[in-house]
């Protein structure tokens, strides 16, 4: 392989965007490539720095700290006017336009990954969007590859980008995935410490992950939910907040405890301050620490909880269902395509009554049998070698 680097555009290298570079690259860089990854300098871009600085030959180049799509643009020409690339693979809309401006005359073979939808309240931000979207439709079609990762994403694209489907570029939809080898490894891991923790030894220091029910006093009989997504809109929290009055109001408050993620990349106090107010919710909600791998505590919960108001591609319900945890998700678009023909309770989006009678059915019904049953029809489904491999085909075919 003569020329093997790629450069790895990137606004933000967070939640889906920074698990989908890390579960599907780790195989293509195994079959031999190398990245440059590119965005903006900060805590985010040194955090993933570490996630992946194992990769031999893997180089970082940094965006100045305001990240504005001139500075990237010209960070991304200078990129590829200094080194050669084999290929580019932008990760997200906002980064594939600003590459495909920058790459306009390059011509270096360039794909695009979608993560995101556009919804109302998700839309192209700022001012003059139809200028912005006009001009969104016309560089991003003479590309190579534009990859969506659920056909729910593919669609809502096309649906605001018609003339995608006349330009070069081909759309090619690859559903996006989890790392079954990871998950595995982690649930091992987390089993064999079981067995050599004891009693009071859960409580001690970095430990108490380990024993929601102990760290909190939870009793056996009571229903643990979890919501591990990021405090912001399109999560939905405030719905779930909403359906736990619900709860109360209908005498379910001592049946059901909640353990919730804090998310320092979300609005974080004013969550915390909203769940704080009301007096009965409060003894209902634990809130944890985040953790890097959050397969410890979906172990420990009895039901995950998804309120989401869109999703591009739901990935904690997927690890979720490949560990046998039940999920409650709302049919939002992106989320409710990894739960059809699933075990999982969908609810109705943007409706707390929807997800408090789910809650409710779930307490007074908490079969696990059918999710259990699932598993295997779940890794199999779900396996990023799947999509890597689907990816690695066309890093292959254009470079």
């Amino acid at each position: 392989m003569s020329n093997n680097r790629v450069l790895v555009p990137v606004s933000y290298p967070l939640g889906g965007i920074r698990t989908y570079m890390i579960y599907n690259l780790r195989y293509i860089h195994e079959a031999g490539y190398q990245f440059t990854f590119l965005s903006e300098s900060g805590s985010a871009f040194d955090s993933f720095k570490n996630d992946v600085s194992s990769w031999s030959g893997t180089e970082f180049i940094n965006v100045t700290k305001n990240n504005s799509s001139t500075d990237t643009i010209k960070t991304i020409r200078r990129a590829l006017h200094d080194s050669s690339f084999a290929l580019i693979h932008s990760q997200g809309l906002k980064a594939g336009t600003e590459t495909a401006i920058a790459n306009f005359f390059k011509r270096i073979p360039h794909i695009i990954t979608l993560h995101d939808v556009i919804v109302p309240q998700n839309d192209i931000p700022g001012h003059w969007k139809w200028l912005k979207k006009f001009i969104i439709s016309q560089v991003v079609k003479r590309e190579s590859v534009i990859i969506p990762v659920s056909y729910d994403c593919e669609q809502n694209h096309i649906q605001n980008f018609p003339s995608w489907k006349k330009g070069t570029a081909r759309i090619e939809t690859i559903v996006n995935g989890i790392d079954i080898e990871r998950l595995d490894n982690s649930r091992n891991i987390f089993e064999q410490q079981l067995q050599f923790m004891r009693g009071d030894q859960f409580m001690r220091g970095d430990q108490t992950e380990h024993n929601l029910r102990a760290k909190f006093n939870i009793e056996s009989e009571v229903i643990l939910g979890g919501f591990f997504g990021r405090f912001m809109p399109q999560k939905g929290f405030d719905i779930l907040l909403k359906a736990l009055s619900i709860l109360v109001s209908k005498g379910y408050q001592d049946r059901f405890r909640l353990v919730v993620t804090t998310d320092t990349n979300g609005y974080l106090k004013e969550t915390i301050n909203a769940t704080i107010q009301n007096p009965h919710i409060k003894t209902m909600v634990y809130f944890v620490d985040s953790v890097p791998d959050i397969t410890p505590l979906l172990l420990q919960i009895d039901l995950m909880i998804m309120p989401s108001r869109w999703e591009s591609c739901g990935i904690l319900a997927m690890e979720s269902l490949a560990l046998g945890i039940p999920v409650i998700g709302s049919d939002c678009i992106g989320l409710r395509e990894i739960l059809r023909d699933t075990p999982s309770i969908v609810v109705k989006s943007e409706n707390a009554e929807s997800l408090a009678d789910g809650i409710i059915n779930f307490i007074e019904n908490p079969k696990k049998d059918n999710v259990i049953n699932y598993i295997p029809e779940a890794k199999k489904r779900y396996d990023v070698k799947n999509a890597a491999k689907k990816l690695l085909k066309i890093y292959d075919s254009i470079k």
